[in-house]
């Protein structure tokens, strides 16, 4: 931009002297300014008609102007970026064998030519990804006949930065694998170089490719978006942008396990960030660890820049305008930031029912159920500290008569904290006192909604964030001047959040309450402290739960305020919202009008999701199917009706086969049929990596301590998983992890690990598979000093031995008997998941687990020689 500026006004000052020099008739037609300037230019070259000194400065500004536009034009191709050219990488290893250069360098152009950046997103649908660099080729103008081609460009130069690379190797390490990588910047004459290593030449060249990428994302256009406008100009970890675009990746193909490790390395790095937390907290929630994505959010909205004590106070602060409020007014960009994260707490807050049926949910003794009790307890005390003034009525009612604590402000805000905390605990909690708690929840997602709907509205009307929405309209009408957007994305639409605000969060507030027990009598006064004047659930958008008639009318008032008739996510929400409504009809018990009402909310919400899909542009049919399938809280009761069941089968051909009724199970028992196809993948796996292995002839012995170790680490992975509950994504992501350290290959295979959700889990029979789980854990429990984990480690102790008395290899029909009958282990492990209760499979399995040979070093015998 400085240097654009500097070549504007020094061809703005070129232009005035150049009229100056054309002419001293000032009243020269405006036809005749152009052969006025042009003459004026001419005379700079001349001298005829002007001074000495108007020639000399005329010449001076054309040669600055020229030179501020070179600039210029080289700042922009840097800044874009411009072409990046790959140069052929130079072997400076003394490996006897040659290296692969050619195929190593197509590698890493293939990399950078495919790296694209991942733009965050707050709802369950992954935006398409945008170019980043674009790659030419070799380039040579130093051949004979190429100095017109070279002047030009100096004049306009091509290229933006090249990439250079050197192999290396270094021996006995673990990572012996590396590049050193060289990243010259054509338009600054700069250069900056480092060293990368990896366990194989492919690491290495990933881990180049994410270093090149991490250079130059701080210093060009893509980096003034989010998630990466905070590293604007900083030096970025390439270890931190690995860690977000393979999580995106691997959330888009439904691998959630992985993708919320990746997540967590990525927050290890960029802790602050708030578009990570909120990825974090979206992959939880598609996890069914909807406390655990509660607890993300909660911890995360005072990222904004106040503390959390004064984004409590703001949250219930009175309608009477204060200077607080009009923080995003004022400061856009910088606040911004988190109002996707915020929509998506409101959101988690508003889903009452299943947030307070996980939030009781007994968990099974173990390592992760003392991970959820440590998670409840610090955040039962925040939510009470935050959301106390949404209880104030309860703890009133529950106190006794005529007590001293509710004639102060202070007091009541104790006894409402107090009652929030108490009631929050997960032990000997009554069903009555649960249904407040999702009085009090559903409260809070309304207040958020309600000053989330201000602020965002500030956001948008702020005079600092006009000029990013001039430049969207200048690329809507003139396609040359596309910009990439670089301040906060927009995660939500403005329509969408005034229907969450004006009709769903009532709506299920008033869903709450209908199911509320009788209030006791407690104290009949207290006093009201400022914070409680605060309430938004109370004043103006209330809706009764037996009305249906009352959605259409607020609906038809949010949607005349559509700006954009693409937008899918307008018709969602009203989907959702039908869907909720339709909750006030059960299955049993409805007379005819009820049916006829449960059918025209059915037929309103298929109608909106038609609508929804029919908006190609907005991306909703490449949206997770999973998640309108089976995730969505608000369409359970939607999904067993049989119009979503032929809406799903016109949207997504080859759903169900036509005829058939569409399964719609809960999450829990998708999980379920999804760990039965991850433990059988992974055991395929494992028993063709030993077949492989066994084919190999002899291995030295430390090399056998290596697949012996993985082995055991995969076996007790193995058993955790199965012996687990269906939400325990951390045994899920240790068991991916132990395979793809035992078969390094795993990690280029497409089909594993499988992807979460899908259609055949539907279909499949939850108690069978339930069943069978249960039964192969019951099995791997028998005989643990004859399974497969215990001979692993004995062989390894006997390996050391073998290595201490100078055994270097193990023969080759030692090892084709031991690979073998591990091989034979997971095979009937594999078809002891494939079938249902079989007995002769059962047999069969055990026998295979625990019949692996005991090693035996005999010590009558030469120290070389093994016996199995």
């Amino acid at each position: 931009m400085a240097w654009g500026s500097a070549a504007f006004l020094s061809a703005l000052a070129v232009m005035a002297v150049a009229w100056r020099a054309g002419g001293t008739d000032w009243s020269w037609a405006l036809g005749e300014t152009f052969p006025r300037l042009f003459g004026g230019l001419a005379a700079f070259l001349s001298g005829s008609g002007i001074s000495a000194g108007l020639r000399l400065a005329g010449l001076l500004l054309v040669l600055l102007a020229l030179y501020a536009y070179w600039r210029a034009t080289r700042s922009f191709l840097g800044y874009r970026p411009g072409p990046v050219q790959v140069q052929q990488l130079v072997d400076a290893t003394t490996h006897r064998k040659p290296l692969p250069v050619d195929d190593l360098t197509s590698r890493l152009r293939m990399q950078l030519s495919e790296s694209s950046l991942y733009p965050p997103t707050t709802v369950p649908t992954e935006a398409p990804p945008t170019s980043f660099l674009d790659l030419l080729g070799d380039v040579d103008l130093k051949k004979p006949g190429t100095t017109i081609p070279r002047l030009l460009s100096r004049l306009r130069p091509k290229l933006a930065y090249r990439v250079g690379g050197v192999l290396q190797l270094r021996e006995h390490r673990t990572e012996p694998c590396g590049i050193t990588v060289t990243l010259t910047a054509y338009v600054f004459s700069g250069a900056r170089a480092t060293t990368v290593w990896g366990r194989d030449w492919e690491h290495a060249v990933c881990r180049a490719a994410y270093w090149v990428e991490a250079s130059l994302l701080p210093v060009t256009r893509a980096g003034r978006r989010p998630p990466w406008h905070a590293w604007w100009a900083r030096e970025l970890p390439p270890e931190l942008l690995r860690a977000y675009q393979e999580a995106k990746v691997l959330s888009a193909g439904q691998r959630y396990d992985q993708a919320l490790e990746r997540y967590r390395d990525a927050l290890r790095f960029d802790p602050q960030n708030p578009y990570i937390r909120a990825e974090f907290a979206g992959a939880q929630e598609k996890l069914a660890l909807p406390v655990d994505a509660l607890d993300t959010c909660q911890r995360s909205l005072a990222l904004d820049g106040q503390t959390a004590d004064a984004y409590n106070k703001r949250l219930w602060v009175r309608r009477r305008p204060v200077p607080r409020r009009f923080r995003y007014l004022r400061l856009p960009r910088k606040y911004g930031e988190t109002l996707g994260l915020r929509y998506r707490n409101a959101i988690l807050l508003g889903t009452g029912d299943q947030l307070v049926r996980a939030w009781y949910l007994k968990e099974k003794t173990g390592p992760r159920a003392r991970e959820q009790r440590r998670t409840r307890d610090g955040l039962r005390l925040l939510l009470a500290a935050r959301y106390w003034p949404a209880a104030v009525d309860f703890a009133v009612a529950a106190a006794r008569p005529y007590d001293t604590r509710f004639y102060s402000k202070r007091g009541v805000e104790e006894a409402a904290r107090k009652w929030l905390a108490e009631r929050l605990r997960s032990e000997n909690v009554t069903h009555a006192d649960q249904r407040r708690v999702r009085v009090v929840f559903q409260r809070a997602a309304a207040q958020e909604l309600y000053r989330l709907t201000e602020d965002d509205l500030y956001a948008r009307l702020s005079p600092l964030a006009w000029p990013a929405g001039l430049l969207r309209a200048l690329r809507r009408v003139w396609p040359p001047a596309y910009v990439q957007e670089g301040g906060p994305l927009r995660l939500f639409s403005r329509v969408a959040l005034v229907l969450n605000r004006d009709v769903w969060a009532p709506l299920r507030l008033a869903w709450a309450r209908s199911e509320l027990p009788r209030m006791p009598q407690g104290t009949g006064y207290h006093a009201k402290p400022a914070r409680w004047r605060g309430r938004a659930y109370d004043r103006g958008h209330t809706m009764s739960w037996k009305a249906p008639a009352e959605l259409d009318a607020p609906i038809r008032r949010a949607m005349r305020r559509r700006t954009s008739p693409r937008e899918w996510q307008d018709h969602y929400n009203c989907a959702c919202v039908y869907a909720v409504a339709m909750n006030q009809y059960p299955p049993k018990g409805r007379d005819g009008m009820q049916n006829e009402q449960y059918r025209h909310l059915s037929e309103k919400a298929v109608d909106q999701l038609e609508k929804a899909v029919l908006r190609a542009e907005s991306g909703f049919t490449t949206m997770g199917r999973s998640w309108m399938r089976f995730e969505d809280p608000d369409l359970v009761r939607l999904r067993t009706d049989p119009r979503f069941g032929d809406f799903v089968r016109s949207a997504y051909p080859g759903a169900a086969a036509m005829g058939e009724r569409l399964r719609c199970p809960p999450v829990s028992c998708l999980l379920e049929g999804y760990t039965r196809r991850l433990l059988r993948d992974a055991a395929l796996v494992m028993e063709l990596n030993w077949h492989e292995r066994g084919r190999n002839g002899s291995a030295a012995v430390d090399t056998l301590k290596c697949w012996l170790r993985a082995e055991e680490k995969a076996w007790d992975a193995f058993r955790a998983v199965v012996g687990g509950r269906p939400s325990d994504c951390a045994d899920r992501a240790n068991l991916i992890a132990a395979v793809r350290e035992s078969d390094p290959a795993a990690a280029g295979r497409s089909d594993f690990p499988p992807g979460m959700l899908q259609e055949s889990d539907a279909q499949s029979d939850h108690k069978c598979t339930v069943d069978l789980l249960a039964s192969v854990a019951a099995e791997l429990r028998k005989g643990t000093a004859t399974s497969a984990p215990t001979r692993s480690r004995a062989w390894c102790a006997i390996l050391d031995d073998a290595l201490a008395s100078g055994v270097a290899k193990l023969p080759a029909p030692q090892v084709r008997a031991l690979c073998s009958q591990y091989a034979a282990a997971w095979l009937r492990l594999g078809a002891r998941l494939n079938t249902e209760q079989d007995e002769a499979v059962e047999v069969k399995f055990r026998g295979a687990v625990h019949s692996i040979a005991e090693p035996r070093h005999a010590t009558r015998r030469t120290p070389e020689v093994l016996w199995i």
